[in-house]
């Protein structure tokens, strides 16, 4: 199943139709009731940190009628690899880009921007890519070559091989080049965790960074089309679907999969990753499953 709503899929299907786009953007000028300060918005990330949330976000009507900006999804999947070397089409949010600080520094950008990063305990990103890799992610060469292999591997050797493949795309070295740059004030980090911990707080903090105004009632139904529960068609939070690309939605998850041979070979991996992105060094609570 799709991790996209509907609303998401028609909206970007609107927008990039060579035939319809004229159409779309003279229905969407007629609705808009107030327009972004910012010419683009920059919505950076690494894979695994609730990206097609913010693209659901993004693609909503309440959010396109007080902004007047289209989403842009990138979808390249390698980091390391990832070139963005023309300036976003104007007034539109660059939704998930993920990319590490060097190439979004080096993107043209035209004033007034806005620009977020959004952090997740790297350890969590590696449960989440097993998961995802494994049964729930949309089908390309590379999550193929993942699947095929995780196949093969019981979840001991398969977190051991997620954790390695991850550091290959270069998703541990983008995270600290984020957190270990310097002073922006375009550029606001927000922790995952957060997120998971209260989506109305975090979507609340978020307008107020990107200078978005909604009546209560239209955050309220904001907030209500992009909880977990809707998105993931009625589960609550925390109720594990494993093949599900929303399949938990919660932070912490690691504890519950790292044993202390997955702890060490993480760290072995990315040395002090862990710390240097201000989170705590903490001793997994169970033995991984299938160790």
């Amino acid at each position: 199943m799709s991790a996209k709503p509907l609303r998401t899929k028609l909206v970007e299907f609107c927008g990039h139709q060579p035939l319809l786009r004229p159409f779309w953007r003279m229905t969407r000028d007629l609705l808009v009731v107030e327009r972004s300060p910012f010419v683009n918005i920059y919505h950076c990330c690494t894979q695994k940190t609730a990206s097609q949330w913010f693209r659901a976000v993004f693609s909503d009507p309440v959010m396109i009628r007080h902004t007047g900006l289209d989403p842009e999804p990138y979808v390249a999947l390698g980091l390391r690899q990832a070139r963005i070397e023309e300036p976003l089409p104007p007034r539109t949010v660059g939704v998930h880009l993920y990319i590490d600080h060097p190439t979004y520094a080096a993107l043209p950008k035209a004033e007034p921007y806005r620009s977020f990063y959004v952090l997740r305990d790297p350890r969590d990103l590696v449960v989440s890519w097993y998961f995802s890799a494994r049964f729930s992610h949309a089908r390309n060469p590379t999550v193929l070559e993942m699947r095929a292999a995780l196949e093969k591997l019981d979840e001991k050797e398969g977190l051991k091989y997620i954790i390695d493949k991850i550091a290959e795309f270069g998703t541990f070295e983008a995270q600290l080049s984020w957190v270990e740059a310097p002073p922006d004030p375009h550029v606001r980090i927000f922790r995952y965790e957060d997120l998971a911990a209260d989506n109305a707080a975090f979507l609340a903090r978020l307008l107020d960074w990107l200078e978005i105004h909604l009546r209560p009632d239209e955050f309220e139904g904001l907030a209500r089309r992009n909880s977990f529960e809707r998105l993931s068609h009625g589960r609550k939070q925390g109720e594990e679907a494993t093949r599900s690309h929303y399949r938990k939605g919660v932070a912490g998850d690691w504890k519950n999969h790292f044993d202390a041979e997955i702890a060490a070979h993480f760290r072995a991996v990315t040395g002090d990753l862990v710390e240097r992105l201000g989170y705590a060094e903490e001793a997994p609570r169970t033995v991984a499953a299938g160790s």
